[in-house]
């Protein structure tokens, strides 16, 4: 199974690809990273997915390493409505300024 954990991450000389940053209900955030050809979610000690509470604690977390694209990803619950039509993808997916990366 492919893990990172941000305190591994967190170098100058780790390059990012993509970090997309998963929002959820409730102010959880998980962070999953594209690095070194393996994409997976950032992991606690405990092997769980790291939970951070904002994007910027995200930033926080991995401030040291070169990050190239990005994105704050969000699913919305709200197409269950009664009688609407059917499921659809309502993914908003919305790239975020990396400082440093044009």
């Amino acid at each position: 199974m492919n893990f990172h954990r941000a305190a591994h991450l967190n170098h100058q000389d780790v390059r990012i690809d993509e970090l997309t940053i998963h929002s959820f209900e409730m102010g959880v955030y998980l962070a999953e990273a594209d690095y070194d050809g393996r994409k997976s979610f950032l992991v606690d000690e405990d092997n769980k997915p790291q939970q951070f509470q904002s994007i910027e604690q995200v930033k926080l977390a991995l401030h040291r390493c070169t990050i190239y694209k990005a994105y704050l990803v969000h699913q919305s619950a709200y197409d269950e409505m009664c009688g609407g039509a059917e499921k659809v993808d309502n993914t908003l997916k919305v790239p975020l300024f990396v400082p440093g990366v044009s």
